[in-house]
């Protein structure tokens, strides 16, 4: 439910501009100046509402859902109720997403320093920022305009943030270069210590972590995530790539273009990711390995080799994915067959 108290009210949008924002043709005869009022899921939604199917799990949804309009695919046409406006979209969560955040467009910021922000004099920004309760930007830090750097959030010195980012509470951000239109979550850590120690006669001499934390634009960063910078070389993550809650990132790895981590996953020092690459919940990846474009890597996974383009894979250690579904059928008829034997 989307409550008021959290979400401004949403915008109206005519069909017209439904169709213009999306690139979808409209039905023939169909009224472009119908308005719409918000989105909803199919089970809730109202005439007056724009919904989506995108999963055959929720086809008897489907059938009886009243929405006004709905994006889904050509396959579904002939199962669509009669008073629903049809939406033919070949990636239909795409075009409910475009439409989503035209109903509700992010917040604008509430430019100005708050009088309980530390800033130092050294620090380079405009009128547009908006600097929160608490937080503390050291010297020689340069902020873009339209950025917003939240609550108890530290920036430390000489870091740069490029226009449009959004950086929420209690963050902490050192040795790094951020780009723009970028989004980071509550508590994330960025530019901390890699952990890098030299061993010898039982002892772990740490080694200096020299490098910086390169982030490009468009990216994303949920809460409570650890990105370590580089110990000579950088870290760096690459443009338009999303990291879910609690992920960790290690010294000197480099993620590609428009990749995505779940949840709980991580990658150790000096590994380095192709573009496009699509990495599962609580995923271990070793260091100092390659893994290509376009990989799908399945949920709790170890991956302890260099994994080419395209490839699948899952499992402890990770192997090619029909392998490792082999691998657990056999495993369960061995189980299977000893239960019988007794």
């Amino acid at each position: 439910m989307t409550d008021p108290k959290f979400f401004p009210k949403s915008k109206k949008l005519t069909l017209e501009q439904i169709s213009k924002l999306t690139k979808i043709s409209l039905p023939k005869s169909t009224n472009k100046n119908r308005i719409f009022s918000d989105i909803s899921t199919l089970d809730t939604a109202s005439k007056d509402n724009v919904s989506f199917l995108d999963n055959k799990n929720y086809i008897n949804q489907f059938k009886k859902s009243k929405a006004g309009a709905c994006f889904f695919r050509k396959d579904f046409e002939k199962i669509a109720p009669k008073n629903m406006i049809v939406l033919i979209s070949e990636n239909p969560y795409h075009s409910f997403a475009i439409v989503a955040n035209a109903f509700y467009p992010m917040k604008d910021i509430t430019a100005g320093v708050h009088p309980k922000a530390h800033v130092e004099t050294s620090v380079k920004y405009d009128d547009t920022v908006q600097i929160a309760p608490g937080a503390v930007v050291s010297s020689d830090v340069a902020i873009g305009s339209n950025c917003l750097i939240g609550a108890n959030t530290v920036i430390l010195s000489g870091v740069k943030i490029g226009d449009n980012t959004v950086i929420g509470p209690n963050c902490t951000i050192a040795y790094s270069i951020i780009g723009s239109n970028v989004k980071i979550h509550n508590g994330v850590r960025i530019g901390q210590d890699g952990f890098g120690f030299a061993q010898n006669d039982n002892v772990n001499l740490k080694m200096p972590q020299l490098g910086r934390v390169l982030i490009n634009d468009s990216v994303e960063i949920g809460s409570n995530c650890c990105i370590d910078r580089g110990t000579g070389p950088d870290t760096i993550i690459g443009e338009g790539t999303k990291l879910d809650n609690l992920v960790q990132i290690g010294h000197n790895v480099i993620i590609g273009k428009n990749c995505i981590f779940v949840a709980q996953s991580g990658v150790s020092g000096s590994t380095q990711l192709g573009n496009n690459t699509i990495i599962g919940g609580q995923v271990g990846i070793a260091g100092h390995l390659k893994i290509g474009n376009n990989v799908r890597i399945a949920a709790k996974s170890g991956v302890m080799k260099n994994i080419e383009d395209g490839m699948t894979v899952g499992g402890v250690p990770s192997v090619p994915i029909n392998d490792w579904h082999r691998q657990t059928i056999v495993l369960k008829k061995l189980i299977n067959k000893r239960k019988n034997e007794k």
